[in-house]
């Protein structure tokens, strides 16, 4: 029986010999090294796959750069920096102090160093320095008197009116319109300052408790009398220009 299926299959009969004549021990050993190779095919690519896939820790690779890319590069560097120098230079170092300007009349933005720095420049002329706030009454009745006293002496004396309307709230420019517009109205032609230091800063820095205050100043730019009436020096009244700042003024200008 076996014969005739073997003779349907011509070539099976070497594989039939050796499936069931091998001894169990070759059939045992085959088994086995099918096994390792099987295995080893199903590994391979496992082990590829992780071997190619870098560390997350690792850096990534550098890019290596010619030593003509390395110059331009540097080039370029400098060329940034140097333009960013340019620019630097170019820009203007400080913006000039807003002026509100009415006619004849002018007032101008400045802190009190600024108004020293005033001062300091009319040296061999008589200096009178009035703080004052379009509030303060006081400051306001005698404002005029500064105002007919530089128009006395315009070519000996100086005057400088300093506002103090800021106190610190909002912006000092939103003080300019409204106290240069009460300037015109005194025709008051003279150097007019409007502080941007709040008005309790200048007190402490210059240790006033009140305005109104005046500096008068001698030709060689010392001061020669501070008017100020926190000692009640000046009675109820106050002191004005007429009693007291004006013969000081004119008692400096003859002396000169």
């Amino acid at each position: 029986m076996i014969q005739e299926n073997l003779a349907a299959f011509p070539g099976r009969e070497v594989f039939f010999a050796l499936r069931f004549s091998l001894p169990t021990q070759f059939k045992d050993s085959l088994a086995m090294l099918f096994t390792a190779f099987t295995r080893l095919a199903l590994l391979t690519p496992l082990l590829l796959l992780t071997s190619c896939t870098p560390q997350a820790d690792s850096p990534p690779p550098k890019e290596e750069v010619s030593s003509s890319e390395s110059t331009e590069n540097a080039a370029a560097e400098n060329d940034s920096d140097s333009t960013a120098e340019m620019k630097t230079e170019d820009k203007p170092a400080s913006s000039e102090p807003q002026t509100w300007k009415q006619d004849s009349i002018s007032l101008t933005a400045a802190t009190w160093p600024q108004v020293q720095a005033e001062i300091a420049k009319h040296k061999g002329k008589v200096v009178v320095v009035d703080l004052w706030s379009t509030w303060c009454l006081p400051c306001v009745r005698e404002l005029p008197h500064l105002i007919q006293l530089q128009k006395d002496y315009p070519d000996k004396v100086v005057c400088i009116s300093v506002n103090l309307n800021y106190d610190g709230r909002g912006e000092p420019a939103e003080q300019g319109p409204e106290v240069l517009e009460f300037l015109v109205s005194k025709d008051a032609q003279m150097v007019n300052f409007l502080s941007v230091t709040p008005d309790m800063k200048v007190y402490e820095t210059l240790d006033l408790a009140s305005i109104p205050v005046a500096f008068v100043y001698d030709t060689s730019g010392s001061l020669a009398k501070r008017f100020d009436n926190e000692q009640n020096e000046y009675g109820d009244e106050g002191f004005t220009y007429e009693k007291q700042i004006r013969p000081l003024v004119e008692e400096l200008v003859k002396g000169e």
